[in-house]
């Protein structure tokens, strides 16, 4: 069987033959081309927000009629292959007829569910004999259809097609959704008898207490000389209040049960009334209102005596347990065409958040790499760049909105107010440490501050001795910025300055410089934003984050497939990024891939385990050697043999090793004469011999110390360059009172 979309697409729907398909699949897998078509088509079908052609369209891939031919094969071969090539440029065309395909196949696959009065009437509309026979004012009725077919096989003089002798018995849907209106009205009918407690005649009759109800007949409107006739108390129910205290000069308002009835009977005469069929003798009228004894009413019988304690009194009614509240909204994500993961405590699975969607407190997000997703909280917009991670929190005292950044970059802008006011938790809160907390105010309408939190361990450093150092940087990129640390007193942040926080050093004002590079939407090269807009695609807002990441690592292009691991490793998941060492195809994404791990490895210790396991699980033999290389070496390692274990890690025979060892040689030196890691050592003799040149000269090594701040270019003198260290700079003045 050939390999062609039409075929494709009937594989996919599971409309083949089982030795057809087993051809098919085994086509697909051995093309790269055909595997990625067939990621795509999935990707497309789930994609919520893809548009369809218009009804009255004209043209090739516009005309509904092309749809219906192609995939009825009666489109003239000559016109076949300009249709799928549209198809094949187009995600809306291949959406649309990979839609109808599937639609089909569902419907024709479904057999026909006629009922058998629908079928007699359709016999009948081919029989202009029987239409008359069944026409008012014949008396003669021919014999039912079901005995036709039962004699012949069809009924006679005409003939049934297949697909109408196809019907289906009638499902239980029906009978349990009477069953179901049933329940519902009966629900409802005993509702309005009183309520569900201790007082419900129902109730009462199924625990054989009596059963009280008025007399009507007996009962008539008392005139103005003549007392009202005695008659038995209706039962306390929710809506009476205690009965009034007795009073013996006054006559009560409902007169006392009869002689015959006390509360020890067992059975009162109205309801031995109600149980004969008999009326009750009405009782007789004294000559003068008595005097009478406080008024008793009849508790409902119960199989023990009541307590005089409780008699009279309303029923217990269970106590309704408390609702939660439901969770608080804080915010609103508002991009589209971004992707921002959050975390469903409910599953313990991240998910993408479906655009314009409620932030609730509590709730905890992430933004992966390359994405530049969008909050918006009262007076503020918040704006990730790449990746970051922030737990939303409910508003601080006076209702300022407050965030908890374990780690990150993002551009905070005032919308449209005077003063803007958010708290920060910079690092620390998610794992249970100090962070710094402070109070940030946009002084000005268009204020706008860059938030940077990371965590760093200096190269060569253990990650299981403990977290990183909290590094964070303010820097304010326009209008006027203060920032108020828990316990200390207010300080500005002057226009082109950072605030910059290193460790357990104090907080240094540095500046003025330009802005950082990575406030700017066009920091993210354009391959990198073209294969983010098709992982969108490949997302669903009702799947597991990590499972569509999965899938789309077997994507044909090489970039979705890094940004694909480079996302899995922000979810915690190493083993992608890990394997992406081992791939040739996958070089040009092997230094960011690198730094993402470095970064999991700094952030805790928790993380860095997961690294090590996902290591051990992967590459048990090289385990200890590839967990070791990233770490880092620092300038005191390389002198005591760590420079020499990196060129030999060079012509090492597993390719992991080698892209390793080199991404730690540049990321030292910054050069890289030319080595391939790709590559076989046999075939690039020259460039380790370089390498084993510069070690025996001592000339690996780092040109300045390694440092996490940001290579800040200074705005006002161009002729430094050196990169800002933590001790360097003013330390920041506080503000007058």
């Amino acid at each position: 069987m050939r390999l062609t979309l039409r075929t494709m697409l009937a594989y996919q729907d599971n409309v083949l033959e089982p030795a057809d398909a087993e051809a098919l699949s085994q086509k697909i897998n051995e093309s790269d081309f055909a595997s990625g078509l067939s990621q795509r088509i999935r990707g497309v079908m789930k994609k919520l927000r893809m548009d369809a052609p218009k009804l009255d369209g004209k043209g090739l891939g516009n005309d509904a009629n092309t749809v219906a031919e192609y995939l009825d094969s009666a489109l003239p071969q000559d016109r076949v292959g300009d249709f799928e090539r549209v198809c094949l440029e187009s995600d809306k065309h291949l959406c649309e007829v990979a839609a109808c395909h599937q639609i089909l196949t569902l419907v024709l696959g479904k057999p026909a569910d006629v009922s058998p009065e629908l079928r007699e009437r359709v016999y009948d509309l081919s029989d202009p004999e029987r239409q008359a026979a069944r026409s008012p004012g014949v008396g003669v009725t021919p014999p039912p259809v079901q005995a036709a077919v039962a004699a012949n096989g069809k009924p006679a003089d005409s003939e049934v097609p297949d697909y109408l002798r196809a019907g289906r018995r009638a499902g239980v849907l029906p009978f349990l959704a009477t069953i179901a209106a049933t329940f519902l009205i009966a629900a409802f009918v005993l509702r309005m008898m009183g309520p569900f407690n201790a007082s419900h005649p129902v109730l009462q009759w199924m625990r054989g207490g009596p059963i009280v109800a008025a007399n009507t007949a007996t009962n008539t409107q008392p005139t103005p000389d003549q007392t009202p006739p005695e008659s038995v108390p209706a039962p306390p129910g929710p809506e009476m209040a205690t009965p009034p205290a007795a009073d013996s000069t006054k006559t009560p308002a409902s007169p006392p049960a009869t002689p015959a009835t006390t509360p020890d009977s067992a059975t009162p005469p109205a309801a031995v009334a109600a149980d004969s069929g008999d009326k009750p003798p009405p009782a007789p009228l004294p000559a003068s209102p008595p005097e009478t004894p406080a008024a008793t009413p009849i508790a409902p019988a119960p199989a023990a005596p009541m307590p005089e304690a409780v008699v009279g009194r309303r029923p217990l009614v269970p106590a309704v347990p408390a609702v939660e509240p439901p969770p608080m909204d804080v915010g609103r994500y508002t991009s589209d065409g971004q992707v921002l993961a959050s975390f469903d405590p409910a599953d313990g699975l991240w998910k993408l958040k479906p655009s314009q969607g409620a932030l609730v407190a509590g709730e905890r997000v992430i933004a992966l790499p390359t994405y530049r997703p969008q909050l918006t909280l009262p007076g503020l917009q918040v704006t990730f760049a790449s990746e970051g991670a922030v737990q939303l929190a409910a508003p601080s005292e006076g209702n300022i909105p407050r965030l908890i950044v374990d780690q990150g970059k993002m551009l905070i802008v005032a919308v449209g107010a005077m003063n803007s006011q958010f708290d920060l938790d910079l690092g620390g809160v998610p794992l249970g440490t100090a962070g710094i907390r402070g109070l940030v105010t946009l002084v000005d309408p268009d204020s706008t501050v860059a938030v940077k939190v990371m965590r760093w361990l200096p190269p060569g450093t253990d990650p299981a001795e403990g977290p990183g150092a909290t590094v964070v940087e303010l820097f304010n990129t326009h209008g006027r910025v203060t920032w108020q640390e828990q316990g200390q007193p207010k300080v500005e942040i002057p226009t082109h300055q950072v605030l910059l926080y290193a460790g357990a050093s104090p907080p240094e004002l540095q500046g003025p410089f330009i802005a950082p590079e990575w406030i700017d939407a066009k920091s993210v090269p354009p391959i990198d934003r073209q294969a983010s807009l098709e992982l969108d695609g490949m997302l669903a807002d009702d799947r597991a984050l990590s499972l569509a990441l999965q899938e789309a690592l077997q994507f044909r292009k090489v970039e979705v497939r890094s940004l694909a691991a480079r996302c899995l490793t922000c979810l915690s998941e190493y083993e992608p990024a890990l394997k992406e060492f081992s791939d040739e195809r996958q070089k040009s994404y092997w230094i960011a891939e690198v730094e993402g791990l470095q970064r999991a490895l700094h952030h805790s210790p928790e993380a860095a385990a997961g690294v090590k396991a996902a290591v051990e699980r992967l590459r048990p033999a090289e385990a200890k050697d590839l967990y070791r290389l990233l770490w880092g070496y620092s300038q005191e390692q390389l002198e005591r043999g760590g420079a020499a274990q990196l060129v030999k890690f060079l012509e090492h025979e597993q390719m992991d090793v080698r892209v390793l060892a080199y991404a730690n040689l540049l990321a030292i030196t910054g050069a890289g004469e030319l080595y391939r890691p790709e590559r076989l050592p046999a075939q690039q003799r020259a460039a380790i011999q370089n390498w084993k040149e510069r070690q025996a000269k001592g000339t690996i090594a780092y040109k300045l110390p390694p440092t996490p701040l940001e290579n800040y270019k200074p705005l006002a003198n161009p002729a430094a360059t050196e990169i800002p260290l933590p001790g360097r700079g003013v330390p920041a003045a506080p503000l007058a009172p």
